[in-house]
């Protein structure tokens, strides 16, 4: 399941990185039909910044899943 929601995370962090900020740095004018490694670089950048956000979020807020494993006798 982490995996999941990691490939989802950094699919969308390449979303925002690639298109959305992409656009607002060029005035709104992009292309698809044309490859350039600007773009590349802001998707990939975007990615690792929304996966190190998730993975920050997680060491703060921890473990959100129970296991079930043996009950503990006190």
């Amino acid at each position: 399941m982490l995996v999941l929601e990691n490939l989802g995370v950094g699919v969308f962090g390449a979303y925002i990185g690639g298109d959305f900020v992409a656009s607002m740095l060029s005035g709104g004018k992009t292309t698809d039909t044309v490859f350039s490694m600007g773009s590349l670089g802001l998707a990939v950048g975007g990615a690792v910044v929304a996966l190190g956000l998730l993975r920050l979020m997680r060491r703060a807020v921890g473990v959100q899943h129970v296991t079930k494993g043996p009950r503990r006798r006190d």
